[in-house]
């Protein structure tokens, strides 16, 4: 009899583990984000204003017990909107429970990128402007911790998009109703052209 209601007590807290699971990888995700760059690809009459604002929108859906597909995109300009970079990625990804609350997730996909940014300005009644655009297959890898109350995040994403690109991410979101929370997250990127601190605040919602 005890076998038994181990084994019982077992299948539940497997299949509570996945459920949470589930549930950390379905929700809509939008922020404001503020992006420093140390990038020299900065030119244009704001030349000495590195800091740029924006939006950022991440989807994500999981399907059956492990897998998800997620949608993303950022937006950052300054100088009116003359200077900009707009990236967004599609991808699936794999999850699997580490323990309850804690899991573990693989994922990639396409990924692309949109810059603009304006050298001079009114030259011979032309402005001068700078365009790039790019894709790549990326990784990413990560860890989401819920910790009820809080929910903890950590992950690395690499892209070839011209060059190396790699972001190293945190994040943490508060919850203010099983299903809403706020959320503050910082990426410090590694890349050519937008190397440099990204910080966001958003809200969250869980299907």
């Amino acid at each position: 009899m005890k076998k038994i209601t181990l084994s019982i007590m077992a299948l539940a807290a497997c299949s509570s583990a996945s459920v949470m699971a589930q549930d950390a990888f379905s929700y809509a995700k939008g922020a404001a984000i503020w992006t420093h760059t140390q990038s020299d690809f900065i030119g244009g009459k704001d030349s000495d204003n590195r800091d740029f604002g924006g939006l950022s929108l991440d989807l994500s859906k999981s399907f059956g017990s492990n897998v998800y597909g997620r949608l993303g995109s950022e937006y950052s300009s300054r100088n009116s909107g003359n200077d900009s970079m707009a990236i967004s990625n599609l991808g699936v990804g794999v999850f699997t429970p580490l323990s309850t609350g804690l899991n573990l997730y693989g994922e990639t996909g396409l990924m692309g990128y949109s810059l603009e940014r304006e050298l001079s300005h009114d030259v011979d009644g032309w402005d001068s402007v700078a365009r790039k655009k790019s894709g790549s297959l990326y990784g990413e890898v990560g860890l989401r911790y819920d910790l009820g109350q809080v929910e903890l995040s950590t992950a690395y994403r690499y892209a070839n998009m011209t060059d190396d690109m790699q972001d190293f991410k945190v994040g943490g979101a508060y919850k203010l109703t099983q299903n809403l929370a706020l959320t503050a997250d910082y990426t410090y990127r590694r890349w050519d052209l937008q190397q440099g601190s990204i910080t966001s605040l958003g809200v969250k919602y869980n299907f």
